[in-house]
């Protein structure tokens, strides 16, 4: 079903972000969201993802089933990289398969076992990364996912996204076009 955006009008106090947005999203594709910076990426982002509502407009075949990589990292500290994944996909994956998707971005070793607040922003974002790509969702949304990544951990991030689709519709908000080249996408200009 694809997810339909009617008539969308969202304001922050005087500041209209959207007046009269509309768009539809393609199941099963990715659809790269590029724009400046304010032009309502991240909100549109949270609109679907049930975080805020819009003041007017329809919004229509979300899946319930939603997994995210915010720019903030938004894990659980004390938590190591293996639990933070494994807080999100529940007792039915084994350890091991997580350890497996760790290592497939690069998280090795006593990297898996050491609180999430001792490793370094990259492997922090690539926690979130797999976290949400093991999640059980329809949707994945990945806002600058792949920010701060050096080039080499970039490439390998990106195939590991892709290798794990599984079909899934994905958002991916970044403001580098070279990123939505190599996720395949179809390009949304805020």
């Amino acid at each position: 079903m694809k997810i339909t955006i009617k008539n969308l009008w969202k304001s922050y106090g005087k500041e209209t972000v959207f007046q009269d947005f509309s768009v539809e999203i393609v199941p099963g594709d990715v659809t790269v969201l590029m724009g400046k910076s304010g032009c309502g990426k991240t909100t549109l982002m949270r609109i679907l993802l049930g975080l805020e509502t819009a003041d007017k407009g329809s919004v229509s075949g979300v899946p319930e089933k939603k997994s995210a990589v915010f720019q903030e990292d938004r894990l659980f500290e004390p938590f190591s990289a293996l639990s933070n994944v494994k807080a999100a996909v529940g007792k039915k994956i084994m350890d091991r398969e997580i350890r497996k998707n760790l290592e497939m971005v690069g998280l090795l070793g006593e990297d898996l076992s050491k609180p999430v607040s001792a490793l370094s922003g990259g492997m922090r974002k690539r926690t979130a990364i797999v976290r949400a790509m093991m999640a059980d969702s329809e949707l994945v949304i990945l806002d600058e996912p792949f920010e701060g990544l050096d080039a080499e951990t970039k490439k390998r991030t990106i195939n590991y996204v892709l290798d794990h689709r599984r079909g899934r519709t994905m958002i991916l908000v970044t403001h580098n076009r070279e990123e939505g080249e190599a996720m395949g996408g179809l390009f949304l200009i805020l």
